[in-house]
């Protein structure tokens, strides 16, 4: 007679199954944590890793910077930092060779400097102070920057507003020493320059002067010399300039006309005074 099968307890299975789920699953947690301590705790990684920990400090202590941002952007801009520098040398280089200016090396960078140093020099103008503008000329050279005819326009209004008529023609004739063209701008302010220290010759000559470089005085120039003319008693002079302007289809205004009729008391000439007032009047000009 066969013998009866006997069927295993439900309860036995299911707690043999679990306790061969745990030993399977322990058995992975230790092949787990073996191979994790072999990659963390290999001699080799930990001294890679360490000698990126230091390189990384080294950056960043030779940077300046915090040593939670290294590796971060402080390397790139570093790097393009070192770019442009290597950049600047090769365009110095190759400036030297072709004999290029210092501030067209640069680009818009001198440019930007060179507009900064002119404003400096007319805030001295404006101020009076024409000291300091020839200092800021002179370190403009010393930073191998070449002044352009605004500087030297700003260094000359400034020596005529401080009544220094020698500097201002000096910087006049400098502009034509380093091959520059001088402006209308740069011949009125020496005009004036000389019309403030009596210096009715050399107003006079720079008038001509301009004309010969084929540049047409304003209302300035000329009001700069009547000015100059009337200070010294040259009234016949004054008046001749006067009509120039006339002749020339510049409208006088009320300081050439100023100049003209103190020109003419000067001299004790009451009829031309009086002719140059009835013009004022018909160029409807307010006489002060």
């Amino acid at each position: 007679m066969p013998a009866a099968r006997v069927e295993p307890d439900a309860s036995v299975t299911t707690w043999g199954s679990a306790r061969a789920r745990r030993a399977s699953s322990g058995r992975m947690l230790c092949r787990c944590s073996a191979r994790w301590r072999r990659r963390c705790w290999n001699p080799t990684q930990l001294q890679r890793w360490d000698q990126r920990v230091w390189e990384g400090r080294a950056v960043a202590a030779g940077s300046g910077a915090a040593q939670q941002d290294v590796g971060g952007d402080i390397g790139a801009r570093r790097h393009r930092l070192q770019r442009w520098d290597q950049r600047v040398r090769e365009r110095r280089a190759v400036g030297a060779r072709s004999g290029a200016a210092p501030r067209d090396i640069g680009g818009a960078v001198g440019a930007k400097r060179d507009s900064i140093y002119n404003a400096g020099m007319s805030a001295c103008e404006t101020c009076e102070q024409w000291q300091w503008a020839l200092v800021l000329l002179g370190e403009m050279s010393e930073a191998k920057l070449e002044p352009d005819v605004i500087s030297y326009n700003a260094g000359i209004s400034a020596c005529e507003k401080g009544e220094q008529w020698q500097r201002a023609l000096a910087l006049l004739s400098e502009i034509w020493k380093v091959k520059l063209e001088r402006t209308v701008i740069s011949y009125s302010a020496g005009i004036s320059a000389c019309e403030k220290g009596q210096q009715w010759q050399r107003a006079l000559a720079l008038l001509i002067e301009m004309s010969e470089a084929e540049l047409e005085p304003n209302v300035i120039s000329c009001s700069a010399g009547i000015s100059a003319c009337e200070k010294v008693g040259q009234w016949q002079r004054a008046l001749a300039l006067l009509a120039d302007m006339v002749e020339a289809k510049l409208v006088p205004n009320v300081i050439s006309y100023n100049a003209g009729i103190s020109a003419c008391e000067t001299g004790e000439q009451w009829q031309p005074a009086l002719a140059l007032l009835g013009e004022m009047a018909e160029a409807r000009l307010k006489a002060n």
